[in-house]
């Protein structure tokens, strides 16, 4: 009874029209062809379905075909892509192959930027699906070296092709040099003119690199390397910063010489003392000056000290006080004693009659009065020091032919009676015949000047200096 069924079925299907469509879909689902005929059953009621042709059969690994406009999109993509990398050095060996907007790229590379550089272009053309990267880096020295080689190649010839420029060049920087000698030598416009020697120097200076820095640009524009003229620059930049950083105390001394310099504060052999150091002054270099003491040793200080350090000229002012004080006895008439003094330091060679001379009562004591003695002294005709020791012996003999007693810090006890008793006479004193020499003295300016003659260091308070340094 199954069996019978079944046939009925199939005769029926053979016997009625089915859709065309509805055959496809179920050839689809069985796996079969639309065309493949059906044979009846035998009496058996067995079914015999003939055996299709391999040709009908589905190929899964054979692709899909492409529409006309899809190719003609991919062939649009393969000639935009490989006419760029043929014109693109880095990628040149780089094949290109477009298939229904898959791309693939085929080839060796010298490094992996171009690699990605490659994909880049690639993925960034209108209609691309997907990119096949199959580019490798090459490994070959030869093709890694030929860049480079390359390179070498155009500098060379490019050197010799500019070998007259570059000649040119030359002469443009060595006139500009000799340009900026001359005009330094030359003391320039009266305006321009100062007596600090520094001052001088610099615009001397200045004028000789801005003379010779307009012939080095020149030079460059002509060569056409001011890209890397400017790298130099910024490269020397950074690098005077980092030195800047590095040697902070040589930059520091450097530019309060600079201040020193400007400033003037000193000149040269003028007697002066920074914080514990006194002597005269030899040079002023730009890291540290250099003072003579006044017992002939050489003492160097940084800039820095200098700058930051109270200073004290004595020079610079040509008038000098000294001063010495002396103990009078209690009983003495210190108005006359004033007087004598005061007149015995008017009559020595070297005081200055204005300001005049005093004399001072300082201080009341046991067994004495002291008064102190003030008087001036020019010290370009007149050695402070001298003066000053031979006024203490001139007041001195003064007072004592005057019959003023100076009388010692010591208690004497006198034991006698009084038929002993006997009033001495006032002493007299044969007061030395002469003055002593109080002349300036040149001892420590003329053992400065045989240093200065035989030292090359610079300095910048002497004007002749000036003149040493100006060429380049």
């Amino acid at each position: 009874m199954p069996h019978t069924f079944i046939c009925t079925l199939l005769l029926l299907s053979v016997a009625l029209p089915v859709p065309a469509g509805a055959v496809e879909h179920d050839s689809r689902l069985l796996g079969r062809s639309a065309t493949a005929p059906l044979v009846a059953p035998s009496q058996d009621t067995s079914l015999t379905v003939a055996p299709t042709s391999d040709s009908a059969q589905p190929d899964s690994t054979t692709p899909e075909p492409v529409s006309n406009e899809r190719g003609e999109q991919d062939a649009r993509i393969r000639s935009e892509l490989q006419g760029v990398f043929d014109r693109v050095p880095a990628l040149s060996r780089v094949d290109v192959s477009v298939d229904a907007g898959v791309v693939r790229l085929e080839g060796t590379v010298l490094d992996v930027r171009a690699r990605e550089r490659a994909v880049e272009l690639a993925e960034s053309m209108d209609d691309v699906v997907f990119v096949d990267n199959r580019v490798r880096s090459s490994t070959s020295l030869d093709e890694q070296l030929q860049p480079t080689w390359a390179r070498l190649r155009e500098l060379g010839y490019g050197a010799v092709a500019k070998l007259p420029l570059l000649l040119v060049a030359i002469l443009i920087i060595g006139f500009a040099g000799t340009l900026g000698t001359l005009l330094a030598r030359w003391s320039g416009p009266s305006f321009l003119r100062t007596r600090n020697p520094f001052l001088q120097n610099l615009v001397r200076r200045l004028l000789q690199s801005a003379i010779v820095l307009i012939g080095v640009v020149v030079a460059v524009d002509l060569l056409d390397a001011t890209a890397l003229a400017g790298a130099l620059v910024g490269t020397a930049g950074l690098a005077g910063l980092a030195v800047g950083f590095a040697f902070k105390d040589i930059v520091e001394n450097y530019l309060a010489g600079t201040i020193l310099a400007f400033r003037q504060p000193f000149a040269k052999n003028d007697e002066i003392r920074v914080d514990s150091f006194h002597g005269k002054v030899v040079r002023l270099t730009p890291r540290e000056t250099i003072l003579m003491t006044l017992d002939g040793n050489h003492v160097r200080l940084p800039n820095a000290l200098i700058f930051r350090s109270p200073l004290t000229n004595f020079t610079r002012n040509p008038m000098r006080q000294f001063q010495f004080d002396a103990g009078l006895g209690v009983q003495d008439d210190l108005v006359h004693a004033r007087v004598v003094a005061v007149e015995a330091l008017r009559a020595m060679d070297g005081v200055l009659e204005e300001p005049p001379p005093q004399a001072l009562v300082m201080d009341l004591g046991a067994s004495s009065v002291t008064m102190r003695f003030l008087a001036w002294t020019d010290q370009r005709v007149s050695e402070t020091v001298r003066v000053r020791s031979e006024a203490i012996r001139i007041v001195k003999q003064a007072l004592e032919n005057a019959g003023l007693t100076m009388p010692s810090p010591e208690y004497v006890l006198h034991m006698e009676t009084p038929a002993q008793r006997v009033v001495d006479a006032p002493r007299t004193v044969t007061p030395t015949q002469g003055q002593a020499d109080v002349s300036v003295d040149r001892t420590v300016d003329l053992q400065i000047d045989a240093d200065r003659r035989v030292s090359d260091e610079e300095d910048l308070l002497d004007e002749s200096a000036s003149d040493k340094h100006t060429a380049p």
